[in-house]
């Protein structure tokens, strides 16, 4: 009796100390755990809880330091960095000067073929000048850089392990690599030598599970302690549920219509504009959507700084206005192609538009892809329509601004191939500026230039849902799902 009682209390502690492994869900696999080599919510979803950038942006959109002690503009474009004391890499290496600098010139590098190399791609040089302090130099003013260097793409690697940190990665974060077995779940545990102090949570256990329908079983049942981006019907049924904490709100993203404006079909902006006056944007948020986003008009929502969405709608819903300039630009039996990849929100919208625009004597395909062979096709001449989402991650307007509009972009991140050298001269002058008022001014001339020009229609903006059990206390989800921060949580059980 006594063996069994003892034994009882030996399972009691190891289900005690399993309650405080936090299991959540994401949808796919992830490519790789190497920040550097991905540009995918699944990857980073993962990496911000292993890695850690020098600067961070708090809910309230403050940039603050993370690996950076402190800082300062010695001239517009050399800034100095302090690199915060005491710190490790898991592998229990020094976090230094010379460790930041090696992970930036890798991120730099052409050879390393990281996606969101574009993100720092202003910068020139990084000048290792003490063991602690490093300065990086932009060659030109670049505003912005803070709030670039708080990308999760930027998160500092050791970065002679190299390859090997696409499947065993080591950071510096609130939680370390423990194992990952494809298509199955990517497991972490507590790194007690965190230089913030050690998490509360035993680990992290993030399962892959593309179903939703299954993640709100298991969350039921409490196989999950929090899922995120549930359809709009699975989040009005578990909001209403008593034992279910549940929330929407408006992060970074933002969905779009693109228009290839170099294609034939589509070079005349009476057409585009056609095209705009013929979307019922509110239709799309209050039917489909069932309320979960807004209203959009600017590319950027109001999340981002200097209240891009404050701008008038220039094309209020009106087919018969569409028509009349399809008429005009005599397009009255026009055949276009939407390319789309493969996600379940963007096909629905697609269809949405599809008899949309039907109405107004516009027959539309839809091609349907994985999403690299969709990247790749809307980067082809014969493009001619394209449906995405993006998200403003660093809360800065040039992040989304100069990617979609500036020449230079034409046609990775600028796939609508718009050309306006006059915007082209504001968004430098944006990015060369510490001025914010200034700043404020040139991105709002962007924003309704680019409205008359019409190289893209901004949708809706999405709100962003999340649900957890009523255990878990003291997370933080900023803006989006991959801005988990767990360095405070709890599960109560």
């Amino acid at each position: 009796m006594r063996r069994l009682v003892l034994s009882l209390l030996v399972l009691f502690a190891v289900a005690s100390a399993s309650a405080q492994t936090l299991t959540t869900a994401i949808g796919s696999n992830p490519p790789t755990l190497d920040p550097h080599k991905t540009f995918n919510g699944f990857s980073f979803s993962v990496t911000n809880q292993v890695y850690e950038a020098l600067f961070d942006v708090t809910p309230e959109g403050e940039i603050v330091g993370r690996l950076a002690e402190s800082w300062a503009f010695v001239t517009p474009s050399r800034l100095d960095v302090t690199v915060r004391a005491g710190v490790t890499f898991h592998d229990g290496s020094p976090l230094d000067a010379e460790a930041v600098k090696a992970s930036l010139d890798r991120l730099l590098d052409p050879d390393t073929g990281a996606p969101g190399r574009f993100v720092v791609s202003a910068i020139d040089e990084v000048v290792v000048t003490g063991e602690r302090t490093l300065t990086i130099d932009t060659g030109e003013a670049f505003a912005p850089l803070l709030a670039h260097l708080a990308h999760p793409v930027t998160a500092i690697v050791p970065a002679s392990l190299g390859d090997q940190l696409g499947r065993e990665p080591v950071g510096t974060g609130p939680f370390r690599f423990s194992s990952w077995t494809d298509g199955s779940e990517v497991v972490l545990e507590r790194n007690d030598a965190y230089w913030g102090g050690a998490p509360e949570l035993d680990g992290v256990t993030l399962r892959i599970v593309p179903e939703v329908s299954t993640q709100i079983v298991e969350l039921r049942s409490g196989g999950l302690d929090i899922i995120f981006n549930l359809p709009p019907d699975a989040y009005r049924s578990i909001s209403e549920r008593d034992d279910v904490v549940s929330d929407a709100f408006l992060g970074w993203g933002s969905a779009h219509l693109g228009f290839n404006v170099q294609h034939p079909e589509l070079q005349d902006a009476r057409v585009r504009q056609a095209l705009a006056y013929a979307i019922d944007k509110s239709l799309i948020i209050e039917e489909f959507l069932q309320g979960l986003g807004q209203p959009a008009v600017a590319p950027i929502p109001p999340t981002v700084r200097f209240a891009a969405a404050e701008l008038d709608e220039p094309y209020p819903y009106d087919p018969e206005r569409a028509r009349e300039l399809l008429a005009e630009a005599g397009a009255e039996n026009l055949s276009l192609r939407l390319d789309i990849f493969q996600n379940p929100d963007l096909e629905s919208v697609a269809q949405i538009v599809q008899f949309m625009l039907s109405e107004v004597g516009v027959d539309l395909d839809i091609r349907t892809q994985e999403y690299a062979a969709y990247a790749e096709a809307i980067q082809q001449e014969d493009a001619q329509l394209y449906a995405t989402t993006w998200g403003t991650v660093t809360l800065d307007a040039d992040y989304t601004l100069y990617a979609f509009f500036h020449s230079s972009q034409i046609p990775q991140n600028n796939a609508s191939r718009y050309a306006d050298p006059e915007v082209d001269d504001w968004l430098d002058q944006g990015r060369g500026t510490p001025d914010e008022l200034v700043r404020a001014n040139v991105y709002r001339q962007v924003q309704q230039r680019v409205l008359t020009d019409l190289p893209m229609v901004t949708l809706y903006y999405p709100l962003s849902t999340y649900a957890k059990r009523e255990a878990l206390r003291g997370e933080i989800v900023a803006y989006s799902w991959i801005d988990l921060d767990l360095r405070n949580a709890t599960l109560d059980e």
